[in-house]
């Protein structure tokens, strides 16, 4: 019998693969927004903009993530924060770019400098995260 932190690592395990093998269905991207492994949360983004997959539910948990612009780094200075708001651009609907205008209004110079750079990198490779 599987004790709950193995069952949390075979969780954690199964929904990185499914994400990394595009196994994973719209439907599930938003429980991987809301989980408490950064990895999943960063991978399931990239997911969200590959497939510019957006509604609601996902504007909103998008917006909630936009404020981890410190101590959830992704890559060198790269913040899920900053991959948060690039995506809410990214996806390509208008409800997430009014979000996404607002939540760049209020972004520091170097945070927007960021967020810019995480846009023009993944456009020019075609959005492809995972």
């Amino acid at each position: 019998m599987y004790c709950s932190r193995e069952k949390e690592n075979w969780y954690i395990n199964e929904m990185i693969d499914k994400l990394k093998d595009d196994a994973i269905k719209n439907e599930e991207l938003f429980d991987c927004l809301n989980s408490k492994n950064f990895n999943i949360v960063g991978l399931s983004i990239y997911k969200i903009i590959d497939r510019k997959f957006c509604d609601k539910n996902i504007i909103k948990a998008l917006t909630k993530i936009a404020a981890m612009l410190s101590g959830y780094k992704i890559a060198g200075p790269y913040q899920l924060g900053h991959l948060a708001i690039a995506a809410l651009f990214l996806v390509g609907d208008k409800s997430a770019l009014e979000y996404f205008n607002q939540l760049s209004e209020n972004l520091n110079d170097n945070d927007k400098y960021l967020v810019d750079n995480l846009i023009k990198g993944m456009q020019a490779n075609g959005e492809k995260g995972v």
